[in-house]
């Protein structure tokens, strides 16, 4: 066998250049790409290695994780509990300078609602009635609102807020005295509790601590007297909360937002019928 005079060749056959370090020689392949890789390029990958472009790619399409509700994880912020908060403390304090003049054109009047002015169904939910109402419902809201808007989202939240506050006016209006008036603020907050149970049951977590609160919260209602027939909103509040709650919570997977709107408008339309049902009574 005659010598080589270039000297030994000491590349293993089947050895190629590394795609990004062409320089670099490698038998190792991406397995997703099927580029050569060389060991500054190997990635750790579940089989094999791939290259740092397809890991890039691959964390590029993936879908954020969901929480329960259907909301990004992780997304945070608490904006529309802010806002809330921020309205609630508003009407009070408008009411204190005008004398409740805010909360007469808010507030649930079913005389009012029998009259044409139906908004009173859905503004009732910023009105708080007493200094200790409002803060009571501050409170929720700051200690429960930000982590059940979290998991929910903004819109999914405010939307919740807004159809368990129509279902307390709702119940009221229905099973209330015609020409009786109350709050709905409170409503929408239990309402917000009782979505959050739905929520925690559907996950497999204990919920008789939230279902006691809830029973407390109605039964002090009823047995103090407070704001009347006032307990009625607490209730309808629950009551909504809870459905809207299911509906955001079991909607499935495959559009699912798509079906919680279909899901939530279907709620509002089963409160428009009952109160078109009243009026007709009327």
């Amino acid at each position: 066998m005659s010598a080589n005079p270039t000297g030994p060749d000491f590349s293993p056959p089947g050895f190629v250049g590394c795609y990004r370090h062409p320089e670099r020689m490698t038998g190792i392949s991406c397995q997703r790409c099927g580029k050569p890789i060389c060991g500054e390029c190997m990635e750790p990958a579940s089989v094999g290695f791939q290259c740092p472009r397809c890991i890039d790619r691959g964390r590029a399409s993936t879908r954020p994780a969901r929480t329960r509700f259907g909301a990004a994880a992780g997304a945070g912020g608490s904006v529309v509990t802010k806002v809330l908060m921020g309205a609630l403390v508003v009407v009070w304090l408008l009411d204190f300078v005008s004398g409740s003049l805010a909360t007469r054109l808010l507030v649930l009047d079913s005389s009012a609602v029998a009259g044409g002015q139906v908004w009173r169904l859905v503004t009732a939910s910023l009105t708080s009635g007493s200094f200790f109402g409002v803060l009571m419902n501050l409170a929720v809201l700051w200690l429960a609102g930000r982590a059940l808007e979290s998991e929910l989202g903004s819109w999914r939240f405010a939307a919740l807020y807004l159809t368990a506050g129509l279902g307390g006016t709702t119940l009221y209006f229905v099973l209330g005295p015609p020409y009786g008036g109350a709050y709905a603020a409170s409503a929408a907050v239990v309402g917000l509790l009782a979505a959050n149970a739905i929520g925690k049951r559907k996950a497999g977590e204990d919920v008789r601590g939230d279902l006691g609160l809830l029973l407390l919260l109605v039964l002090y209602a009823v047995l103090v007297g407070f704001n009347g027939l006032g307990w009625l909103t607490l209730v309808g509040g629950i009551l909504v909360g809870a459905l809207t709650g299911w509906v955001l919570a079991h909607a499935p997977r495959r559009r699912r937002s798509l079906l919680q709107v279909a899901g939530l408008a279907g709620v509002v339309v089963l409160c428009a019928v009952a109160v078109a049902l009243r009026l007709s009574l009327l």
